[in-house]
């Protein structure tokens, strides 16, 4: 698929949202969106802070893509997805039988008209990232994902993080990466969030274009995070990142 850079520039020029619109995500088709990213940032001089937002994209995609199929397949097993002992029992299965059986299921998301957009936009003095799709949060998703967010803030070491895993959910390891790449951009707390509204799951994130990498040392109670009573964190930040990336990456493979 081809990128227009001329309506990249347009959209920019103009401060208009630019979106991308899928019914699943794919290799081929987060490839694309990761290529208007790319083309996004690069206009905006801003392609150093590509990592961070690229890793993040494909998170946030394989999550909402996730999210859909969670519907199709709770509705097949006759299963109400907002009641806590159904959506217990479904969880239980859930990732083993729609592994397996993914191809069916991404087709099932277009007979079944589920979306998933990519909305880029300047801001001005910051860029927004958005990932939607069209099924809106159970009580007890919105739950665990706030619940690893509130958590992820505190974390000092490996320990900490790998204390989180939840193996029903899945290990939860990429929205926690995201938060720690944000945590080494200095940003505040507020700079990632999930909500639900008109009947979309919007994951959301606005980083400052002066963003920079900063040493952990520099990193304050200010920015929404707590390190151990010394003051530094028994882990480095990169090593952390980097270990956890590998066990994500790990994860991924043992599930196709």
């Amino acid at each position: 698929m081809t990128i227009n850079k001329e309506k990249i520039k347009t959209a920019i020029a103009q401060k208009t949202p630019i979106e991308v619109e899928t019914h699943t995500s794919s290799h081929e088709n987060d490839g694309y969106f990761d290529d208007i990213l790319s083309a996004f940032l690069e206009e905006l001089n801003l392609s150093h802070l590509h990592w961070t937002l690229s890793y993040s994209l494909r998170e946030l995609l394989g999550n909402a893509n996730k999210a859909n199929i969670k519907r199709i397949y709770f509705k097949e097993k006759d299963l109400d997805i907002d009641n806590v002992e159904d959506y217990k029992k479904g969880m239980e299965t859930f990732s083993l039988e729609t592994t397996v059986k993914l191809p069916i299921y991404q087709e099932l998301l277009a007979q079944e008209n589920y979306s998933i957009k990519m909305i880029l936009q300047d801001l001005g003095d910051s860029i927004l990232l958005e990932v939607k799709n069209n099924s809106v949060l159970t009580t007890t998703e919105k739950e665990r994902i706030l619940e690893r967010i509130e958590r992820s803030k505190k974390y000092n070491s490996m320990e900490d993080a790998l204390s989180d895993i939840d193996r029903t959910e899945g290990s939860g390891l990429g929205i926690i990466i995201i938060l720690l790449m944000l945590r080494k951009l200095a940003l505040s707390k507020d700079c990632f969030s999930v909500e639900c509204t008109n009947g979309e799951t919007v994951s959301k994130i606005v980083l400052r274009k002066d963003a920079k990498e900063v040493e952990e040392r520099n990193l304050s109670s200010n920015d929404g995070y707590s390190f151990d009573n010394r003051g530094v964190a028994s882990d480095s930040l990169d090593d952390v990142i980097d270990e956890l990336a590998d066990i994500n990456d790990l994860e991924v493979l043992e599930e196709i």
